[in-house]
């Protein structure tokens, strides 16, 4: 359930650090409440009202980041490397270079963020305490704010349900006992789901009591249970048809499923011969190029799309071809597994089976439902 996109800030410990666009979204609901808890409860102006409160919410996020750089440098540690980190509406996320093999190395890495927030909650509590003792009471109150909310982070994190903090210590702690990860990822990803459901239903009822209400104070309550329920239904779905795969898929190879055969052009041919060829019977297929008998790129209708035939006929279709990248191939040893969370995670309906560099044959999505992708 990782964002794909987002705007790269930095790089922290190794690890790249993005924000997706959806987290202006929350950064705007955020600062709207911290100013309206600010103004509830402080004696100060807009003046001093407006900067602690865009303080205040960075501040936030910073302890979000941190939460989730605690699992990437506890990952790192043990040989799980983490290549990015993104912020986004409902919290930021961690994307791992392998899954974890050992359930004590999952429980470390999921402890690690609660921890982080309550040792926040301790800090910024401190910092409040001083704050107040020096007379700066804006201050103050934004610094209890973060305070509490990082407290209430870490605590949402340990309730035991796939995909959070909470439900990867409970797979950890089956995966322990039964020593069977599948069945373990199974059990914390129903828990997930059922906490989805409630909290989204529990959502709908505030949405529904607000109705009725007369100061109309429980809208923003109700659309956040029911989108973060929606999102960690979802997430938890996604963890439970991830581990039937695994499990569905466990000793197959790339080869027990590869299609091969794939009709290809080589780079030297020109486009008119491409759309005679693939186009015209199938506007819709991925052409696969070769150079030198190697995969090259590929050609989809829209890159010729309007071209006249004449034009077609003078430009070679190694010109026009995009080049594969290697996310979009597999070999044919490759475990069917880790093809297909590829293809899942990519997005994309096939990938391209090289062997030696040479063109062998295709992996569609569509011959993975059956497993479960």
């Amino acid at each position: 359930m990782a964002p794909r996109r987002g705007l790269r800030i930095g790089r922290i410990s190794g690890i790249e650090v993005f924000v997706h666009w959806s987290w202006l979204i929350v950064f705007s609901l955020l600062l709207w409440a911290v100013i309206g808890f600010l103004r509830e409860n402080g004696k100060s102006g807009s003046f001093f009202m407006v900067p602690v409160a865009v303080l205040t919410t960075l501040l936030f996020f910073a302890s979000v980041l941190a939460h989730e750089l605690s699992h990437s440098l506890v990952a790192a540690r043990n040989d799980v490397p983490i290549s990015r980190i993104t912020l986004f509406v409902f919290g930021g996320v961690a994307q791992m270079g392998r899954d974890v093999d050992k359930p004590r190395t999952e429980l470390k890495m999921a402890a690690a963020g609660p921890l982080a927030s309550y040792v926040l909650a301790v800090c910024f509590g401190s910092l409040a305490y001083l704050a107040d003792t020096l007379g700066m009471g804006t201050l103050n109150l934004g610094l209890i704010w973060l305070a509490l909310v990082n407290v209430g982070l870490g605590t949402f994190n340990l309730v035991p349900g796939f995909p959070l903090d909470g439900g990867r210590i409970l797979r950890s702690l089956l995966w322990q006992h039964t020593g069977d990860l599948e069945r373990s990822t199974r059990t914390a990803a129903r828990a997930g789901m059922g906490l989805g459901l409630l909290m989204t239903s529990g959502g709908a009822a505030l949405l529904l009591a607000d109705t009725f209400s007369q100061d109309k104070a429980l809208l923003v309550s109700g659309l956040w249970f029911v989108f973060i329920g929606a999102f960690l239904f979802s997430a938890a779905s996604s963890g439970y048809r991830q581990a039937r795969l695994r499990s569905r898929t466990a000793g197959l190879r790339v080869a027990d499923l590869v299609r091969p055969g794939v009709p290809a052009i080589d780079a030297s041919s020109s486009l008119e011969e491409a759309f005679q060829l693939h186009f015209a019977r199938n506007p819709r297929a991925a052409v696969p190029v070769l150079r030198q008998g190697k995969l090259y790129g590929m050609l989809h209708y829209f890159m010729l799309s309007g071209m006249p035939p004449e034009k077609r006929e003078k430009i070679p279709a190694g010109s026009v071809a995009r080049r594969v990248k290697p996310s979009e191939t597999a070999r044919l040893n490759e475990p069917l597994y880790s093809a297909a969370l590829r293809m899942r995670s990519e997005r994309l309906p096939f990938l391209w089976v090289v062997e030696g560099g040479r063109l062998v044959g295709a992996l569609l999505l569509e011959d993975l439902r059956a497993f479960g992708a």
